[in-house]
């Protein structure tokens, strides 16, 4: 029987955990084992997750070097052949894991990745976000990453590596670009799995941030594409981030986010 891991990175997540967690037991998977890495959350984080200590395989509560460290922590302590990753303030859509698996036992079960569609959430609100993976993306560079979506085979983590944790923001970017590269097996399901939630670690803006992120940006692209198609896109997330920064600081996070998934309802 197939084995899954879920690993939950958290830090000062006292609002959001509980949902996560819920989300992960109604699943009413037998062979599931979820993993909490917490940077030592000065919160009520880790009470809550004492809560439901029986649901959990493995509570790791230590100084990380970013939530990619934390996740590949995370990714070492797993026994499962399968491996999803879910941040703390997201969480998984009644009945998808099961969908999940069934899709691994069809699968060669070798350097496997599996993602789907998920919806972005702010005050009730969601807006569906469109997974895309396949070759043709992957090649013309417009591949969409729904990370809370997207489980990989242990197989593939212990044959490519794990995440890059010379990147902040982008090791996820660099990693599936090249699983693509190393001839990973991309499976799409064609259903929402995963519910993100606008305002968390990828939502944050400053400039500092936004400079580095531009960097990286860059970086990952041109190990992968052309110097001139590395320098436009790096050029238009700049514009794009920058932009959505000035809106941020202007008019603050909430009128900010609710702007921002009324946008994505348009696109």
């Amino acid at each position: 029987m197939t084995k899954l891991s879920i690993i939950t990175p958290t830090y000062n997540a006292e609002k959001f955990i509980e949902k996560n967690i819920n989300s992960v037991i109604s699943q009413g998977i037998k062979d599931i084992e979820h993993i909490i890495v917490d940077s030592i959350s000065s919160d009520r984080t880790i009470d809550i997750v004492n809560k439901y200590k029986d649901h959990f395989s493995k509570i790791i509560v230590e100084k990380d070097n970013g939530i990619y460290d934390a996740m590949n922590k995370g990714i070492i302590a797993s026994k499962g052949d399968l491996i999803g990753i879910l941040n703390a303030d997201d969480y998984y859509n009644d009945q998808v894991l099961s969908l999940v698996l069934h899709n691994y036992e069809l699968s060669s079960k070798k350097d496997v990745v599996i993602y789907g569609d998920m919806f972005n959430e702010f005050e009730q609100n969601k807006v569906l976000s469109i997974g895309n993976l396949t070759n043709s993306a992957f090649e013309s560079g417009q591949f969409q990453i729904n990370h809370p979506t997207v489980f990989v085979s242990k197989k593939l983590y212990e044959r490519i590596g794990f995440f890059n944790l010379n990147y902040e923001t982008g090791a996820d970017r660099e990693f599936f670009l090249r699983a693509y590269h190393n001839k990973a097996n991309f499976i799409k399901i064609d259903k929402p799995i995963a519910t993100f939630s606008l305002g968390g670690f990828t939502s944050t803006y400053s400039l500092q941030l936004i400079i580095r992120r531009t960097k990286e940006e860059y970086k990952i692209l041109r190990n992968y594409y052309s110097r001139s198609y590395a320098l436009k896109k790096s050029l238009i997330q700049l514009y794009r981030v920058t932009r959505n920064y000035f809106f941020y600081k202007i008019y603050g996070s909430k009128i900010f986010l609710k702007t921002r998934i009324n946008f994505l309802k348009k696109k």
